[in-house]
């Protein structure tokens, strides 16, 4: 049996649509998965059944020279040598962005084996305001030269991604939107209207996804109550429960008890099918990225959304014209297939919630469009695990 070894660091894996998609893809052909990250928030039953879990191992950034230290990276290789070379022959490592690839290019020390470097996220060397942290840069650097394929978004974040790292010429680039696989929810759209008690004639609004500051989401409640399009109920989605204090919850508290048509809920879906038919029952999805220098992960890597956006790609399969904010890529696709409308600031929320309303129907089957003809990954998914089945060279 052919195997491969998944090595990620994020404890959300399975809320990344590209991820389960090579996994459900690397499962169908019988390929065997041995998943090494942190515990995650959720695993698909499907998904979870069918992979080797084990511990992330080498979870450091530089190694301290101690005896203890010593015994335990050398207990570490010897398992891994036994685990991956003699009761698997693994010739594939898919790592997952920055820290991924340190742990593999460390495990490949141990077996000779081809590295696929899934990035999501770019780290740049001035974005890193904690030394201690930008040693992991550095190993970056250092890894990347062991890459034999990339995985990224898109041609303009492969650029961004060539630029700070070390990739040798033969190192090979395939162009994966971070979108889910067609997925056919029309039977089970939940009835939102209903559930939330929002009136028939009202369009909802959702953001789902993180509540960093990037997102916006703080200055979109200071829309509230003066400047906010009255058409449209906005719904909060997180994959978190959120703790009574938080700002968020706090805020959104407050505005209910106003009667204003603001809307959390903080609901981790562990299938991915709940979360689509969850989705489904809006009408317009806001897909915000505002750029901050101070954060390694919202800097350069935010102002180059491109096409790495799952929240974007998803809202486009589902027919949900967007709100996104003025990054070069969702405009140029909003030029070409008018799929909602793009912001400078929060303040033009309201005027582009009335655009979209006016032409709702019609956008609807340009996000559709745009998704079978950008954003559909089936075919670079089936690309790359063929590509993983002829085996290490």
């Amino acid at each position: 049996m052919k195997t491969v070894a998944i090595i990620t660091p994020k404890i959300d894996t399975f809320s990344n649509p590209t991820l389960i998609a090579l996994i459900d893809e690397l499962i169908s052909r019988g390929i065997k998965i041995l998943f090494f990250g942190f515990e995650q928030i959720f695993i698909p039953k499907h998904i979870k059944d069918k992979i080797e879990l084990n511990d992330l191992p080498f979870n450091f950034y530089s190694f301290d020279a101690s005896v203890r230290s010593l015994k335990k990276i050398s207990v570490q290789y010897i398992d891994l040598f036994v685990k991956l070379k003699l009761k698997n022959k693994v010739d594939h490592f898919i790592c997952v962005d920055p820290m991924g690839l340190v742990i593999a290019g460390r495990m490949k020390s141990v077996i000779e084996a081809k590295i696929i470097y899934a990035s999501f996220e770019i780290f740049f060397d001035d974005e890193f305001f904690v030394q201690r942290k930008k040693v992991l840069k550095d190993l970056e650097m250092k890894y990347s030269a062991e890459v034999d394929t990339v995985v990224i978004q898109d041609f303009r974040r492969e650029k961004l991604l060539r630029d700070v790292n070390n990739f040798k010429q033969k190192t090979r680039f395939l162009h994966i939107p971070v979108s889910p696989l067609p997925l056919d929810i029309s039977g089970s759209v939940r009835d939102l209207h209903n559930e939330f008690n929002i009136p028939a004639d009202k369009l909802i609004a959702v953001y789902s996804g993180s509540l960093q500051g990037w997102s916006g989401i703080n200055e979109i409640l200071e829309l509230f109550p003066e400047e906010w399009n009255y058409d449209f109920w906005f719904m909060i989605h997180t994959h978190h429960i959120l703790d009574d204090d938080h700002p968020v919850k706090k805020t959104v508290k407050n505005l209910r008890s106003k009667g204003l048509p603001v809307i959390l809920h903080d609901e981790p879906f562990y299938e991915y099918r709940n979360y689509m038919s969850f989705l489904a029952g809006c009408d317009v999805g806001f897909a915000t990225y505002f750029p901050n220098p101070l954060d390694i992960f919202a800097g350069k890597n935010i102002q180059v959304i491109g096409l790495s956006s799952g929240k974007f790609s998803t809202y486009m399969m589902l027919g949900l014209p967007a709100v996104t904010t003025n990054h070069t890529t969702y405009t140029e696709l909003n030029n070409e297939y008018s799929f909602g409308s793009i912001i400078n600031t929060v303040k033009d929320i309201p005027k582009a919630l009335c655009l979209i309303g006016e032409d709702i129907q019609c956008m609807r089957e340009n996000c559709k469009r745009l998704y079978r003809e950008v954003l559909d990954p089936a075919e670079k998914i089936k690309e790359l695990v063929d590509y993983i089945e002829k085996g290490a060279k």
